[in-house]
């Protein structure tokens, strides 16, 4: 992804943003932190500082926030964190680029949910973020993304969907292939018809393009980035954690990393 697709990308969530909240109403941000927080403790984390990249409208960080984290937060859509902003004011939000972060200290914790990362098109941008991601955290610091499977894109990003949510109507159109193969490139339409004054309607377009990347490809690119991967686990429906990732099972991917010993980025 070069300069100019990351802005797209960014462009099309500054008109998301508005709709986010309501389109992602089905999902369970506080049981899937309790899951993640319960893996993280297993792994040995301590400390309570963190740093949540690609935040959008702040509904990952919210539950960390709540459980007493002191939470920095980061996304390249400047409506998203406004969004984010009114929901939790106290919050440090940046606008950042997750490939290219600024010097934003380092961190106990460091996640990317909500598949964020498999928008980065080439390996080079996930590699990128990766090290972004490695200069985040302190020694004994933990890293912790999702991504999406290829199932997820075999299924939702190969079929329709329409939902209604507080008067708004959300049209899902996938143009992925049912048979999509490991590090395809997928694409949906998403069309948003929101009631206004009057009668009418109005309408808004984003459209998610985003790659699947499969699982030695993201170990290799971590080692690469100064990071050791630590497991690679399949998220049920529930948002629970299964040890192992299964492809044709799971739609999602969770990761954790963590610096390699002896190779804390400077």
């Amino acid at each position: 992804m070069n300069a100019t697709a990351c802005a797209s990308t960014a462009r099309e969530y500054d008109a998301f943003a508005p709709f986010y909240d309501d389109f992602t109403a089905a999902s369970d941000y506080e049981t899937w932190t309790g899951h993640v927080l319960e893996l993280a403790a297993s792994l040995g984390l301590t400390g309570r500082s963190l740093l949540d990249l690609a935040c959008g409208t702040g509904k990952s960080f919210l539950p960390f926030l709540e459980r007493g984290f002191e939470v920095t937060a980061c996304d390249a859509s400047s409506a998203m964190l406004e969004e984010a902003a009114r929901k939790a004011p106290g919050v440090t939000l940046v606008h950042e680029d997750v490939r290219e972060l600024g010097s934003l200290g380092r961190f106990d914790l460091v996640t990317c949910f909500d598949d964020s990362l498999n928008y980065l098109l080439d390996e080079d941008d996930l590699s990128r973020s990766f090290g972004s991601i490695a200069a985040s955290l302190h020694p004994a610091g933990l890293a912790l993304f999702d991504l999406n499977t290829l199932l997820a894109y075999r299924t939702i990003f190969a079929s329709d969907a329409v939902t209604v949510r507080d008067e708004a109507v959300f049209a899902w159109q996938g143009e992925t292939a049912a048979d999509a193969p490991p590090g395809c490139l997928a694409a949906a339409q998403l069309e948003i018809f929101a009631p206004r004054d009057g009668g009418l309607y109005e309408r808004v377009r984003s459209r998610h393009v985003q790659r699947h990347i499969p699982a030695a490809r993201v170990t290799a690119l971590l080692g690469e980035a100064g990071l050791d991967c630590l497991g690679v686990h399949g998220v049920r429906d529930d948002g629970s954690l299964e040890p192992q990732l299964d492809e044709t099972r799971h739609l999602k991917v969770l990761y954790a990393a963590r610096l390699t010993k002896g190779g804390d980025t400077p």
